[in-house]
């Protein structure tokens, strides 16, 4: 992925998504830029779930096109402002939102971030070309009835009601605090296969006051190697809670460490995450590696579950483990930024509560995606 930015340690160790596509420049010279760019992103997959004890095979085709508007201007006594917005054309016929985002700053210093954007990837999967997790559970989602695949993304970014971030970078040091605000109910969604109001333990979830999440992130690189640790705590106090009980379900903290390591030929990464919640707790670790086009990950959720402030919903363990791999053809037909990648993963869940409340099911997928950016 080519920058339109300028290239720091804050553009290394932050997620590719907070750098900017290839593209066409409007205008490019000492005062600033602007550039109009974009990808193309399609998808041909294919699904052998099991629910229920019987298997489905499931045969589609997904994908998108987005643009890319990226702007940043300099001024005489050393500040920059940025902006990008990044609409999104789904092939379902949805029209969608990825990044729309203002900032200012020092050039190659501080710099203040606001709108709509994902903050620093405590959690990266590499290559992951095709990645589910079994039992219909998510890594940026809480759903009664499956096991939670925790991921260090609930104070991330891209919500609905704003956020804005500050970082900074001293040499080889990084510094990022990131904060969403408002309703944060929404992390909440319903039971798994039904339509329901959101639940968390069996009981309904409602939004009582507007939330204020924290996410610091530090960050160090040496060379090939680099480490960050971040944490991420909601502040205010009953801010999402049970309907019934009343239970504030919004005090959760979560905790998370990433390092990577890269060479010419290789790229390796190791994910721990943990959070602490009402009645369980939720730790998820992951490796993988990438090799001259070739990747191969391995993603373990635990899960401990108790019946203390909320009812008898569960009690004991749940894991996940996934197995996820992709390679790439880069640059098809001898066009640049035009790569067709292949990828599987194989899931499954391993039930070990007393109330035996989720699916022991397997699944498995396969993927072909063309991926152009322009």
């Amino acid at each position: 992925m080519k920058n339109t930015f300028k290239l720091s340690l804050a553009a290394i160790l932050v997620s590719t998504a907070m750098g900017a596509n290839a593209g066409i420049s409007i205008v490019d010279n000492e005062t600033g830029n602007f550039s109009i760019g974009g990808d193309v992103e399609f998808d041909f997959n294919f699904e052998r779930l099991e629910r229920a004890n019987e298997k489905e095979n499931a045969f589609n085709q997904s994908g998108r096109i987005l643009l890319e508007f990226a702007g940043e201007r300099y001024t005489q006594n050393g500040h920059v402002l940025q902006v990008k917005v990044q609409p999104l054309m789904e092939s379902s016929g949805n029209v969608a939102l990825d990044d729309a985002w203002f900032a200012f700053g020092a050039q190659d210093g501080w710099n203040i971030r606001m709108g709509r954007f994902e903050a620093f990837d405590m959690f990266p999967v590499g290559q992951d070309t095709f990645l589910e997790y079994s039992g219909d559970t998510a890594n940026d989602l809480y759903r009664d009835g499956a096991a939670y695949v925790y991921q260090m993304k609930e104070g991330r970014g891209r919500g609905s009601d704003g956020q804005i971030m500050y970082s900074q970078n001293f040499g080889n040091l990084y510094l990022e605090l990131g904060s969403m605000i408002g309703d944060r109910s929404v992390l909440f969604g319903s039971p798994t296969g039904t339509t329901d109001k959101a639940k968390y333990h069996g009981e309904t979830v409602k939004n009582n006051k507007d939330s204020v999440l924290l996410r610091p992130v530090v960050g160090y690189q040496a060379g090939n190697f680099g480490i960050a640790a971040s944490l991420e705590a909601n502040l205010v106090k009953d801010a999402v809670i049970t309907e019934t009980s009343g239970v504030d379900i919004s005090d959760r903290k979560g905790y998370g460490i990433t390092t990577n390591y890269s060479t010419a030929d290789w790229n390796l990464i190791a994910n721990f995450a943990y959070m602490d919640a009402v009645d369980e707790d939720n730790m998820t670790v992951g490796v993988n590696a990438l090799y001259k086009g070739f990747g191969l990950g391995y993603v373990h959720a635990a899960n401990e579950y108790e019946s203390k402030e909320l009812g008898s919903y569960a009690d004991g363990k749940a894991k996940v483990d996934t197995v996820y791999a992709s390679y790439e053809f880069a640059d098809v037909l001898a066009v640049d930024d035009f790569s067709i990648y292949l990828g599987a993963y194989y899931t499954k869940v391993d039930d070990k509560t007393a109330q035996k409340i989720f699916e022991e099911n397997q699944d498995t997928g396969m993927r072909v995606r063309f991926k152009y950016f322009f």
